[in-house]
């Protein structure tokens, strides 16, 4: 069934992708939650090209889709790249690209293949499609799983290349080597026509980070003011204290000269009384 689909051409580039597919790669990619809109807008304006023709019809109807397919991809675990792949596909879903038994080959790839389209600026990923066999937990026959792979590869858009950027044909077996996955040039060039809306994120991020220079330098000149005024408030606290003990020392001290002179003057007084008592006992004596 799966290699009947993929000979019918246009009916298959239409139904390429589902709302879990796009739901997967949010989850896989880790897309926040304040970007998704931007992908979906993105996703959207392209799908007559890539999406299932029901998703094509209402923006507001695919964008409920894909967040509803969010939340059961959540509710079986699958949240990030590190995630099981085969759970992205709903428990007894029909393969529609590859054989049966390499269905998480399918769901892998076109999250390889979305994330190409995407990432305009990235050329390609790298991928050893020897080792991911073993890392899928694929079960088939090695020989079915090259022709699998030839079949994504070719109904996805997706090319490959060696390391040095000579393309590699795959029909003549999967070589246990790092390869370089891309679009096709065709259907690369295809994407261009729509503008790549990671430059809005861009611009937004570069405006938004004049904001927050622009509000930071506000913030920071306010509390420059309100230390300025604290240290004010401060140093008019210290003053008036210090005034303060200045007057109370000031006062002390006079308190203590009066004191002091208070008590030179009585001893005077009684050295007096000392001095005219003598005098007087004198006198009596020479009367008699």
């Amino acid at each position: 069934m799966s290699r009947n689909l993929h000979f019918l051409g246009d009916f298959m580039i239409n139904y390429l992708y589902n709302a879990r597919d796009i739901a997967a790669y949010f989850k896989w990619a880790g897309v926040s939650s304040h970007q998704e809109k931007e992908y979906l807008y993105y996703i959207f304006q392209i799908g007559k090209d890539l999406l299932a023709k029901p998703l094509t019809y209402d923006y507001d109807e695919f964008e409920k889709a894909v967040y509803r397919d969010l939340y059961y991809l959540w509710s079986e675990g699958f949240e990030n790249e590190f995630s099981d792949i085969a759970t992205i596909a709903p428990k007894g879903a029909v393969s529609l690209i590859c054989d049966q038994e390499f269905i998480t080959l399918e769901s892998y790839m076109k999250l390889l293949a979305l994330h190409l389209i995407f990432s305009r600026n990235l050329p390609y990923v790298h991928v050893n499609f020897t080792g991911l066999m073993l890392t899928l937990g694929l079960k088939g026959e090695f020989c079915d799983y090259e022709k699998n792979v030839v079949i994504a590869c070719e109904t996805l858009h997706l090319t490959t290349q060696d390391v040095f950027s000579q393309p590699f044909d795959l029909h003549l077996g999967i070589p246990d080597e790092m390869l370089c996955l891309c679009l096709e040039p065709e259907f690369r060039k295809s994407l261009s026509a729509h503008d790549d809306f990671r430059k809005r994120f861009i611009k937004q991020a570069e405006t938004r980070l004049q904001e927050l220079k622009k509000t930071s330098a506000a913030i920071q000149e306010k509390e420059e003011k309100k230390k300025q005024r604290l240290l004010k408030r401060k140093l008019a606290r210290e003053a008036a204290k210090a005034e303060r003990e200045a007057a109370k020392t000031k006062k002390e001290n006079e308190s203590k000269k009066e004191v002091t002179g208070t008590k030179k003057c009585a001893v005077k007084k009684t050295a007096s009384a000392k001095k005219e008592t003598s005098a007087s006992v004198e006198t009596k004596k020479k009367e008699k």
